[in-house]
C-alpha cells in the first residue's frame, strides 16, 4: 500500500502520512497550516515506530509528526 506525505508549508516541522493523495483529511495544527504533499512512500519504508504509524493509519487514515 501507499502512503502519502505532506509537510505544512507554515515553515514549521510538522509532516504527516496520509492514505488519502489530497491531504484533506489531515487536521491542521493551528489556522496557518498548510499541508503540501511531498512524494509517496510505501509501508516498508515508513521510519519512525512503524507498528503505530500503520495502525495510526488505518484507524484514522494520516499520522502528524515532527521532525
Amino acid at each position: 500500500m501507499q502512503v502519502y506525505l505532506f509537510r505544512d508549508q507554515s515553515g514549521s516541522n510538522n509532516l504527516a502520512y496520509s492514505i488519502d493523495i489530497t491531504g484533506r483529511n489531515i487536521p491542521r495544527s493551528e489556522p496557518c497550516t498548510e499541508w503540501r504533499f511531498m512524494n509517496v512512500v510505501s509501508y516498508e519504508s515508513l521510519f519512525l515506530d512503524r507498528e503505530e504509524v500503520i495502525r495510526h493509519l488505518e484507524r484514522f487514515g494520516f499520522y502528524a509528526f515532527k521532525r
